[in-house]
This record gives C-alpha cells, structure tokens and sequence, in this order.
C-alpha cells in the first residue's frame, strides 16, 4: 500500500465498505460488507484498522544477539520457550492462588461439616485392628446392659409371639397362663380384692430372692425420705437445745451457793522454789538460743581457699573501679549501706562495758539476772511479776544536733571514755530502730567532723599526747559512718573549703587546716581523676605553696607549714604518680633559703624564678656556716603541728626542716621515676645537694646517698632518651594471591570432600536451605497476592458504595426537580387565571 498514512486510511475505510458508496450492487459479489450484515461488527474492523495503523503499539521481543543463560540448571536461549516457562509457570500460580482464594473466602465464617465421631478416628496411635476390636467390645458391652423394669421391651429376643415385647406389673410379666404371678385370688377377676396395699418391702424381699434387681426409688421417694430426714435431725437439734437451756437455768440458779461453798474452801499458800544452777544455766542457754540469728541452709562455710579468692576478687574489683576513677571514667559507686559497716563496729569491746556503755549482755548480768530471782523481797521491790525479773534499761544517749551540744555532753565524760560514749550513740540511733534515725546520724557525722577539727586547734593537739589518740580513734569512727552517712559531711567539708580558702588569701591559716588536709585523704580516694572534695582540696593545697614560692618575705613558720602540706600533696599521688610543680618550685625554694651561703650557687642552676636579689632579701632565715648539729641516722624527721606556728627561728628548727626537705626530695624522686622529664625534675636539687655536702657531709650522711641516687637516675634516663622523630615504617611488598586450580575439575561435580558422610550431610543442607528460600518465596509471594486481592475488593466495595450514593443523589434530585417544575406551572397558571 502506497502513499501517505492518510491515503491509505482512506483506502483501508472504503475497502471495508466504512465509507463511500455503498448502495451500489456489483455483479458476482461474493462477500458482503459489515454494514450489509451487522452493525455490531462495525467497530470490529475500526478497531483492527486501528491496530493496524499504531504500530508502536505492538510489542515485538527482539534480541540483537544471541544471549545463553543458566536457567534451573540448564542453559537457555534468552527469549526463547523455556526461557519464558517461569513467566507461564507463574500465571499458573496465580491461578491457583485466586482459586485457593475464593475458597476460602467462600468458606470463611461458615461452621458445618461432618465430623467422624467414631471410636479410634480421632486417635492416629490405634491401628486398624485395635479399632476394630474396641468397637466389638464397647458393642458387647451396650447389649449386654440389662433394662429398666419398667421397660415394654422384651429381654427374650426369642419371644416372637408379642413381636418382642412383654408387658409387666411391679416387675413381673403379666401373662394369662400363670394368675398367681398377677397376685390375683383364686376365684378369678370377679372376686372381691381384699388386700388393697401392698408391702415394698417384702416385694423388695421377694425379688433379692427370687434373683430380679432391686426397684429404683423414683424422684419423688427420694425427695420424701430428704425433708422426712431433715425434719427429724431439727427436731433432734431443738431438743438438746432446749435441754441445754435448762440445765443453764439450773445452774444460774444455784450459783450464789455454789460460789459460798468455794470461799469457805481455804487455798494451799504457793511457794515459789528457789531455782538449781542447772536450771539457771538451762534458762541462760535458751534466752542465748532465742536471740540467735537463724542459719541460713545457703551459707554454707566456705574454705580458707574460698574466703581468699572471694577477697582478692573484691579487692580486684575495688582496684579495678580505682583505676577507672584516676583514669577520668565514669564507674556507678554502689552507695554504702547502713549494714555496710563491719560488725565489731557495732559489737563494742570489754573497755567500753568498764565505761558503762557495753553493747550486750555479758555472762555476769546473766549471773546477776538468775540471783535476783531468787530474792523474792528484792523482786517485790524492784516491780517483778511471776517470780522473774524485769531488764533493767541502761544508761539513755541522746544524739546531738549541733556541735556545742556535743561539746557540753562530754564535759563530764573522761577523755579516754569519749570513743565509747560517740559508739555507743551510734549503736542507740541505728537506722532500722526508729525511723528518722538515718537522718540523725547524717547530721551526727558532721558534728563529729567538726568536733575533730576543733580539738585539732587546741593548744594542748600535740604529737603524742593523749588528744592526738582521741584524734586518731574519732578519725577511725567517722571513717567507718562516712560509708553510710556522708551527705552533712560532704556539706560540711565543702564549707570548710569556702573558709579555708579565706585565711589563705589573709595568709591567717591556723592548726585545724592541716588537720583538715590528712583527714581528707584518710576520708577519700586522693587518685581520682576528678573528685568533689579531694579536688578543691588539691586546689588549696597548691595555692599554699604557690604563696610561699612567689613571696618577697617568707618565715621560717611559713617554711614548715609549706613543707607539711607538700608532705600531703605527695601522699595524695602515691597511686596515681601526677606530676605537681608546686611541690617541686617550692622545695627548691625551701632549700635555697636554708642552705647557708646559697648564692655561691650558680644562677643557671637556681632558676630564673629564684633570682640572687630573692635570695639575699631571705638570707636572714638561712643557716650560719658555723654552727653545729648533731649527727642523723635517718633522713626524715618528726615535727609537730604546734611547731609550725610557733614563730621559731633557731638554728636546730631551721635544720630540722633541711633534713624534712631533703627527705621530701628524695620522696618525690622514687614517686615520679617512671617520669620521662625527670631529669629536668632533679637538676635543680643535684646542684643543691652537691652544695650541701660541702657543709654536712658528716652530719647528713644520707645526703651523699640521696645525691648518688639522683645521679644515677639522670645517668639512666640519659642514656634512655631519644630525640623525637617521625615513624620509619618498613618498606612492605604488595601482597600477591596464586590462584587455586584444581587438577581434576569437573562442573558437574559439587564437591570435593572425601568424607562421603559430610559430603552427604552437606547435601541436605544445601537441599534444605532451598527448600527454606522456596517456601518463603512462595509464602511472600501468596501473601503479596492475598493483600491485593483484598485491596481490590475494597476498591470494588468502595467504588459500589460511592456509585450508589451518586444514584440515589440524583434520583433524589431528579425527584425534587420534578416536582419544583410542577410547582412552578401550577403557580403559573394559578396566576394567569387571576
């Protein structure tokens, strides 16, 4: 066909007899044009010249080369019958799954069925036999059970003159041949009856004898001999009621002489028998035995193997959260409990029982107990019933809520009775006696903290004198109560902090602040990385000394306080080894200042920050040349608080704190000697103490050891130390991989594995595991189904339900229309006849 798309449209239109004429009649015509036959068919042939024309609508699968793939096993030509079998083996599925669909669908809702309600249907573990063979006994049974009595069914299946059946009277048969059987008299049915009632129970006799079943009492018989049975046990109840009534009338009435006739009978005097001593022993073992604490079966008594490795375990673990802290992570703390604290805490001890506050009974109070209930007069007299005595209360504390309370309460107490008199409020006011106790003792906690700081600023607090042990043994008890009770206390403390930090600023600090530095290690954990009340402190601490380096005008008071707290500072980094330049500036001061004829010391060595004018402005606290010491056998010495604050400036002081410095210096070497920088560290002191030796080398012997020390370690680290420089990485090949080939190669084969039973194994599993892919494919893929199955007939639903709200919007329209144009012509004519 030639020409252009619309000459041909023209053409293919005519042809089909769609336009034109078509009314003409041609000779020999042998086919007729749609319009001659159907009108139907004309949209037939305009839809198929439509095909025709739109040619892009056709979908031709073309490959312009010829592509293999591996499908299900095999290889297939791309395009080809099998390699469309997928597409028709999945138009299949659907198929099937839209008419597993409907199924369901049409059952769902519905109940019904036959049920097979047979013996051994129901039960897959019988066997075909088994069945059989229940059923012919369970039917042997059903027919072998006798009838009722009263029953019109026949037990002679061989009676065969009735059809089976017999009719009965009072359980015998009623036959003509035998009238005695009737209990019917001799003269016949015409005869008068004289016995009108019949006995039950000699019939019941008559048929235990003659083999019949005994009769079956009917609904109502029983219902009778109920209420006749009830009726009889309350008629019997209202009589022994009754008796009982009389019998207590009887009584009241003579009871006035009854209680006349008691009085006049006179009682035997009770003598209460004195108790053995075994009885009193027996007594004291069962009160032992009642305040025991029950066993516990799961506490069983471990080993000495079993107690050891649970308290290495412990202290690992409380190593372990240590290191955690000094390292800067966080570790959640357990919170001390209340029955944290160790029991001899709480048990007291023989001295506290001589001071009159003993924790618990003692075998002479056992002693006492038993004598005194022997006396009955002094029983009488001390209030006791029944012949035992009653406890008598110890001596009542009372806790104090402030620390001038707890002041006045200890005036009339001895000093070395005061620990037992703070232990023995600690045992009254335990936290599980009474409530409110907890926050007693809180507050208690911090009056005793307040308590030691202020017997730290007496004037009698010195080294070795019996306060010092109060101290010590009130620093011991705070200690323990600090694990459960530490809220006041860190309150506490922290204000101390604030006031503390005042006087250093005035330079006013007195006995009580050093103290308040030992108490805070001995309290906390000084290797945290950070911490709400060692950090301050620390803070403190350095600013001390940070105020005695950069001083124009420094005393010997000064010296020693400052030496006091770099004592501290280095016991607070004996685990965690932090490096504090404060303690290292100002031992260096310390000992240039007391050195005698420090500026022959060359500037190099001192510092920039200990000029020649700075030590010559200070050179009046220094050391005379001349004078002369005794000889030390150890390197460290004992000085007191007190001293510190005495404006003391003799020579033996002033050497008592070089030897304190130089112990210091060698203190701070062995704590830093893993320091990379100690070197830099002790420099400054090898110089210093080589200019020491030339004054003391025989007074101070330990100088030369602690100078060869120092050198030695320099020595060390020297050699040690490296220049910093960039990382020489070894010159690495690029790693290379030999393929791995297989001799004898087959594709067919899929494995390799001589182990013929893992070769099987592995089988299976391959099996198994596409088995699992296919069923969950196939799963998914009905799910998918299902879910637009029901989408479309919610679709369909709600298309239905919308398209019959529009028909019945019209209809009512239509109506309303209607009949508003009728108005409207009635209205009109109705005023056109006007």
């Amino acid at each position: 066909m030639a020409g252009s798309q619309l000459k041909q449209l023209k053409e293919a239109l005519k042809s089909k007899g769609l336009i034109g004429q078509t009314n003409i009649k041609k000779k020999n015509k042998k086919s007729k044009t749609p319009s001659e036959t159907r009108r139907n068919d004309k949209q037939e042939v305009i839809g198929e010249i439509r095909d025709q024309f739109n040619q892009f609508d056709h979908r031709i699968n073309r490959t312009k080369h010829d592509v293999t793939i591996i499908q299900g096993g095999k290889f297939v030509k791309l395009g080809s019958k099998q390699h469309n079998d997928a597409t028709r083996s999945h138009s299949t599925a659907q198929k099937t799954m839209k008419m597993q669909y409907d199924l369901e669908k049409s059952s769902k809702g519905r109940a019904g069925g036959m049920v097979d309600r047979r013996f051994g249907e129901n039960n897959k573990h019988l066997t075909a036999e088994e069945k059989m063979l229940e059923r012919f006994t369970r039917e042997r049974q059903a027919s072998s059970k006798k009838r009722s009595v009263f029953s019109i069914e026949s037990d002679n299946e061989d009676d065969d003159d009735l059809g089976g059946f017999t009719l009965t009277h009072s359980g015998k048969a009623l036959t003509l041949d035998d009238e005695d059987e009737m209990g019917l008299p001799e003269d016949g049915l015409g005869s008068s009856i004289t016995v009108r009632y019949v006995d039950e129970d000699q019939l019941e006799a008559e048929r235990e004898q003659e083999g019949q079943p005994a009769r079956k009492k009917t609904k109502k018989e029983v219902m009778k001999e109920v209420i006749a049975k009830s009726k009889f046990y309350k008629n019997q109840r209202q009589q022994e009621f009754k008796k009982a009534q009389d019998d207590i009338m009887d009584l009241d009435d003579d009871f006035g002489d009854v209680m006349q006739e008691l009085g006049t009978v006179q009682q035997p005097r009770v003598v209460i028998k004195p108790k053995t001593a075994e009885e009193l022993e027996y007594d004291s073992k069962v009160r032992e035995l009642t305040y025991d604490r029950r066993s516990v079966p799961a506490d069983r008594t471990k080993t000495e193997e079993e107690v050891k490795k649970a308290y290495d375990e412990k202290m690992k673990k409380l190593e372990t959260d240590r290191l955690r802290r000094m390292n800067g992570l966080d570790v959640d703390d357990r919170a001390a409990e209340g029955d944290d604290l160790d029991d001899e805490f709480w048990a007291g001890s023989d001295e506290d029982e001589q001071d009159g506050f003993a924790l618990k009974d003692s075998e002479e109070d056992r002693e006492d107990e038993g004598s005194s209930e022997e006396d009955e007069e002094e029983t009488a007299t001390t209030g006791t019933r029944f012949g035992r005595t009653l406890a008598v209360k110890k001596q009542v504390v009372s806790i104090p809520s402030t620390h001038d309370d707890f002041v006045n309460s200890l005036k009339e107490i001895e000093e070395e009775r005061q620990p037992a008199y703070v232990k023995k409020i600690v045992e009254t006011y335990k936290p599980n006696l009474a409530e409110g106790n907890k926050e007693r003792m809180n507050v208690f906690v911090g009056v005793l903290f307040e308590h030691v700081l202020y017997l730290s600023n007496q004037e009698t607090s010195t080294a070795g004198s019996s306060s010092s042990t109060l101290l010590e043994q009130l620093m011991e008890i705070i200690k323990k109560l600090s694990e459960s009770y530490n809220q006041v206390l860190v309150e506490n403390i922290r204000l101390e902090i604030n006031e503390i930090q005042e006087r250093i600023v005035n330079d006013s600090i007195v006995k009580r602040d050093l103290v308040f530095f030992v108490f805070i290690g001995y309290l906390f954990s000084t290797s945290d990385h950070y911490h709400l009340i060692v950090t301050p402190t620390v803070i403190l601490m350095n600013q001390i000394l940070t105020t005695v380096v950069y001083s124009k005008d420094t005393s010997v008071s000064q010296i020693g306080r400052g030496l006091f707290v770099a004592d501290i500072m280095l016991n607070y980094q004996r685990f965690s080894h932090r490096y504090v330049p404060e303690v290292v500036n100002f031992l260096q001061k310390a000992m240039l200042l007391l050195v005698p004829e420090a500026t022959k010391i060359p500037q190099e060595s001192r510092g920039s920050l200990f000029s020649t004018s700075n030590i010559i402005n200070s050179s009046k606290i220094s050391i005379s040349k001349s004078e002369k010491f005794s000889a030390y056998n150890d390197s460290n010495v004992t000085l007191s608080i007190s001293q510190l604050f005495e404006d003391d400036e003799s020579a033996q002081f002033k050497f008592n704190l070089l030897v304190k410095s130089l112990y210091l210096v060698d203190k701070l070497a062995s704590l830093w000697k893993e320091k990379s920088a100690l070197i830099e560290i002790i420099e400054p002191f090898i110089v210093i103490l080589k200019h020491m030796v030339k004054y003391y080398a025989t007074t101070l012997p330990q100088i030369a050891t602690i100078l060869n020390k120092l050198v030695k370690i320099k020595t060390n680290l020297v050699k040690e130390r490296k220049p910093l420089t960039l990382q020489h990485h070894r010159s690495l090949a690029i790693a290379t991989f030999a393929p791995k080939f297989e001799e004898n190669f087959n594709p067919d084969k899929k494995s390799y594995d001589i182990n013929r039973e893992r070769q099987e194994l592995n089988k299976v599993k391959n099996e198994l595991k596409k088995e699992r892919k296919a069923a969950l494919k196939d799963i998914r893929q009905e799910t998918r189904f299902v879910a637009g199955q029901q989408i479309a007939e919610k679709k369909q639903m709600y298309d239905a339900y919308h398209k019959k709200m529009a028909h019945i919007v019209n209809t009512i329209s239509t109506v309303e229309g209607a009949e508003k144009n009728e108005y409207e012509r009635e209205k009109k004519q109705r005023k056109n006849k006007k």
